[in-house]
């Protein structure tokens, strides 16, 4: 595979504040643009682009796990039973991609999704619009009432509804499928799928629908094997101190903690920081982000 030409660390830790300034100006489909980023800057494929955007993701949700988990919004029992049809879809999404990912075609099938969303966030900011189908929705109503027919029902005290568990496993399945294909995009996507699918109430299903997230993040990042490389670990490492450092300083400057509390940024800036230096100052010098050439052979 040929060598890619770019200002190594430097590349990434922009890529980074862009992703934060852009996470202020059009709302949180910024922080999501990192994959289109990371393939169209650097040239990276999608087996790669994506694990390294979930990772980065993931670490971008610890707060809003925290928040609310403490906030109490998150239905465990529910998480669980979503979580229950992530594995075995995380093994045929595994297949799946490696067939893909080396068709040409494959690449369009990403970014185009991750295109659709930019310009739609450029319009909602500009003149927001429903995002949402309403509640009499004909449509919506239709599809809720031929959910509810699906048999294996479970009950979701916490939600103070039942739904069929295989619907619950199917939904984890796609889940699971999503973030191998597109990463970061089926994130974003899983909450509004609760709210209009599933008639999980709103505050529910966002609370819910970050935490499954954020373990589906973790667990699609890791099991890619792309993050055990030592490169790949420093790309990962720039791009959130790039997006941290972009919170902290817009956190500061609009005297708001919209984006994320002004503590919580200047933590994550710190640590990433430190740990930066602790990976550059432990591994060998032709393995480090400081020249102008990416080795991609080094990941296999």
């Amino acid at each position: 595979m040929e060598n890619i030409f770019f200002s190594g660390a430097i590349t990434f830790l922009l890529m980074g504040i862009i992703s934060g300034g852009l996470a202020s100006a059009i709302g949180n489909a910024g922080v999501y643009l990192i994959v289109p980023l990371l393939m169209l800057v650097t040239g990276l494929t999608p087996d790669i682009a994506i694990p390294v955007a979930l990772a980065h993701l993931a670490a971008l949700l610890v707060p809003r796990v925290v928040g609310m988990c403490q906030a109490g919004n998150v239905d465990l029992r529910l998480t669980l039973w979503i979580l229950a049809g992530f594995l075995p879809g995380t093994l045929f999404a595994a297949k799946l991609a490696a067939l893909t990912n080396n068709l040409a075609w494959f690449k369009l099938i990403v970014l185009i999704p991750y295109l659709i969303l930019l310009v739609g966030a450029v319009i909602y900011r500009a003149k927001p619009f429903r995002l949402l189908p309403a509640p009499n929705n004909l449509t919506r109503k239709k599809f809720l009432q031929l959910v509810k027919r699906v048999p294996g029902k479970v009950s979701l005290p916490f939600s103070g509804i039942t739904l069929s568990a295989v619907i619950l496993v199917i939904l984890g399945a796609g889940f699971a499928m999503g973030t191998f294909l597109w990463g970061p995009l089926a994130v974003l996507l899983l909450s509004p799928l609760l709210i209009v699918g599933l008639d999980i109430p709103a505050m529910v299903a966002v609370g819910t629908g970050v935490v499954v997230s954020f373990i589906g993040a973790i667990v699609s990042s890791l099991s890619s094997g792309v993050l055990l490389y030592p490169i790949t670990l420093q790309m990962l490492l720039w791009l959130f101190l790039g997006t941290a450092l972009a919170v902290l300083v817009l956190s500061v400057l609009r005297h708001k903690n919209k984006l994320c509390p002004v503590p919580v940024a200047a933590l994550m800036v710190i640590i990433t920081s430190v740990t930066l230096w602790a990976l550059s100052s432990t591994q060998p010098q032709d393995l480090l982000l400081q020249h102008y050439q990416f080795p991609l052979q080094l990941l296999g």
